[in-house]
């Protein structure tokens, strides 16, 4: 649906494996709590604190819905089911279904669950439509082009200041044994092939890791923000929203390193210093 996801590969942790763990192994998709609660239910007990937020904005709303989710147990590879189809899990989370579950669930204020998986579906599969596992969207550059398309989000990166980013796609075709569904299935490398040709045609920008403070006024509490990775072939490594707090802007996500979700202490500058592997962010704004 954004970040590609990889089959573990336990004998030998590779630098690109460490940026995506985030999001690697093939287990099933676990559809309820240690406690029980189920899907439905916990997207009810969320709609239910927001029933009084109508008149607030989308980004408000998946503030809202993050911090209500603070603590939710991290865990890896919830989507990787056969054949191809679409998983709902919100007890359990990575970072990218973190965002892309507080966002549909922010845009759902009807309250209906049918709707809140519409809502999934139209964000994580290309034009809306499961037709395989070429057809969830893997890679976070097309996840956020798609949501521009339908006027959900817009990539403000290069709009408060940001530098061309030197950006290729090719990481999924040329590790296929990386990926279960796409080992031995020539048919199903060729539809990504494509769609990393045409991610290649598009032009990307970034703030640097060293221009962040100059840029932190300009990004808000709301915004998604891209952690921007140094694998070759592969574009975001890491996924998260932003917040300010106490003065300084940080973000939620949900965390390997904590095991679930949370506020991360670091401030977003801090937190990409940190890392020789994280080069910058990109910033996406809730429309």
């Amino acid at each position: 649906m954004v970040i590609p996801i990889m089959q573990n590969k336990t004998q030998t942790i590779k630098p690109y494996i460490k940026a995506l763990l985030a999001i690697l192994c093939c287990t099933l998709p676990i559809v309820a709590s240690a406690s029980g609660e189920s899907q439905r239910e916990r997207f009810q007990s969320i709609m239910d604190s927001l029933e009084s937020q109508t008149q607030t904005t989308v980004a408000e709303r998946v503030l809202k819905i993050a911090d209500m989710r603070l603590g939710t147990p991290y865990v890896a590879g919830t989507l990787e089911k056969e054949p191809e189809s679409l998983v709902i899990n919100i007890v359990e989370t990575d970072c990218i279904l973190f965002v892309e579950s507080c966002l549909a669930m922010a845009m759902t204020m009807n309250r209906d669950y049918d709707d809140f998986k519409s809502n999934i579906q139209k964000l994580r599969y290309r034009g809306g439509v499961v037709d395989g596992y070429a057809s969830r969207i893997h890679y976070t550059s097309e996840w956020i082009k798609q949501a521009e398309a339908r006027k959900v989000v817009r990539e403000i990166s290069k709009e408060i200041g940001g530098s061309p980013l030197d950006q290729t796609f090719s990481f999924m075709s040329t590790h296929t044994k990386s990926y279960k569904q796409l080992a031995n299935n020539p048919a199903e490398v060729k539809k990504i092939a494509d769609v990393e040709k045409s991610l290649n045609t598009n032009d990307y920008y970034f703030i640097p890791k060293n221009q962040i403070p100059a840029v932190a006024s300009k990004i808000r509490s709301g915004d998604i923000i891209c952690f921007v990775g140094s694998t070759k072939g592969l574009d975001i490594a890491h996924v998260a929203i932003a917040l300010w707090k106490d003065g300084q802007l940080t973000f939620m996500h949900a965390s390997m390193k904590y095991m679930k979700a949370v506020i991360e202490p670091q401030s977003i500058a801090s937190y990409c210093n940190s890392m020789k592997s994280n080069r910058g962010i990109r910033v996406v704004r809730i429309l």
